[in-house]
């Protein structure tokens, strides 16, 4: 016995998917338009970084108007500094582009330098607990001559059994 509603459900999915699949493709082209125009060359300042990635959580709310994807409209800033910086990281460790000015912020290098609230970075809709994150890895950075990217580097990576 068929389902007289399987076939508009699995339209509904399939239309769901093709729109994340844009997301994801345009967002790609986004940030990868950004490195090249902003990240090429060196020393870019805290307040540019942050502002771009508050420029790939306006461009989210702007694409979310027009295709209803995102469940809260947009992605939040955790989840902005996580994809840009997680890219410059990359293309950085690859000779690309010269060092980036932060890193992925995540729980686990909150809990490595036993911060006392450990903000969610999943859940970080602003700067503000970023920023903190960036400045207290800065002084111990700064202690060893490093930027806040090479410290990262060096004492934040995840060992092969992780």
């Amino acid at each position: 016995m068929e389902l007289p509603f399987s076939e508009p459900i699995f339209i509904i999915k399939q239309q769901h998917k093709l729109k994340r699949n844009s997301l994801k493709k345009k967002l790609r082209f986004y940030i990868e338009k950004l490195v090249l125009e902003e990240y090429h060359k060196e020393g870019i300042s805290d307040e540019a970084h942050i502002n771009n990635i508050n420029s790939i959580v306006n461009y989210t709310i702007n694409y979310n108007k027009e295709n209803d994807i995102l469940s809260n409209g947009k992605l939040n800033f955790g989840v902005s500094q996580k994809l840009l910086n997680l890219y410059l990281k990359y293309k950085w460790c690859l000779k690309k582009i010269p060092t980036p000015p932060h890193f992925p912020v995540d729980r686990r290098i909150q809990s490595i330098l036993k911060m006392k609230k450990i903000a969610s970075w999943t859940q970080m809709s602003d700067s503000k607990e970023y920023e903190k994150i960036i400045a207290a890895v800065r002084d111990l950075a700064k202690t060893e001559g490093l930027s806040v990217a090479h410290y990262e580097l060096k004492y934040f990576q995840r060992s092969q059994n992780d």
